[in-house]
């Protein structure tokens, strides 16, 4: 059995995380050793509903 190319190769990635009231997207890197470092963070506020 073999792995898959792409789960090698893949250099970046975005992930999407849950808080309370504000979402945040983040970038990040792998390194060579393949840890992955976090490069930019966005907040993504939710709407206030009435």
């Amino acid at each position: 059995m073999s792995k898959s190319s792409n789960a090698s190769t893949k250099t970046h990635r975005y992930e999407f995380v849950h808080g309370d009231g504000v979402d945040f997207v983040t970038y990040q890197r792998r390194s060579e050793n393949g840890i992955w470092q976090t490069f930019a963070t966005w907040m993504i506020p939710r709407a206030v509903c009435d």
